[in-house]
């Protein structure tokens, strides 16, 4: 039986502390619906690239056959307050991505929602970090679901799918599950 490793933030976690199968009540579980393996989900509410690279090696003991990550919207608040910060994303994000190579790996790209207001600021961030994460993942041949595009260009309204402008409603995870399983079926 293959495994699937969930490495990422809160978007992954989804309270999976609080679900009986410890895979939460996003798009991890969606996809145990879809997915004949076992799925295990690492995710941590607030974790930056720099956590996920920290703690790697440990969540890389359970051997995986693929691994899947969602980071980098938490880095946005620590790169607006220290111009050097998207250099720092960078270094943790290449050190995972050069772990997460050599097993099969797909890469969600972070995504925002324009409400709260407030994020408005942060949409050059996160561009900044979606063009690094996509160059990143072409030098290491790895794929990825561009899901701040499939979120802006689909009918669904903003509140359909996003709690607070971050985090996603079932329907904004349902859409994420869905786009994750079309690239897996696709083959790594």
């Amino acid at each position: 039986m293959k495994s699937i490793l969930f490495l990422g933030d809160s978007i992954t976690d989804s309270g999976r502390f609080y679900s009986d199968d410890g895979l939460g009540h996003g798009y991890v579980s969606f996809l145990s619906m879809k997915l004949p393996c076992r799925l295990i989900n690492e995710g941590f509410d607030g974790f930056t690239a720099a956590d996920v690279k920290r703690r790697l090696n440990s969540f890389l003991m359970n051997k995986p056959d693929v691994v899947s990550l969602l980071v980098g919207v938490n880095d946005i608040p620590a790169i607006m307050r220290n111009g050097s910060g998207l250099e720092s994303f960078s270094r943790a994000f290449d050190g995972i991505l050069a772990e997460i190579s050599k097993y099969k790996a797909i890469v969600i790209l972070p995504f925002l929602f324009t409400r709260p207001a407030e994020l408005i600021t942060w949409q050059e961030y996160l561009c900044a970090i979606i063009a690094e994460e996509k160059k990143l993942c072409e030098k290491y041949n790895i794929k990825y679901i561009p899901m701040n595009d499939i979120f802006r260009n689909n009918s669904f309204t903003e509140s359909e799918l996003t709690t607070d402008g971050i985090h996603l409603t079932p329907q904004g995870h349902r859409i994420l599950a869905d786009c994750w399983f079309d690239l897996f079926s696709r083959g790594l």
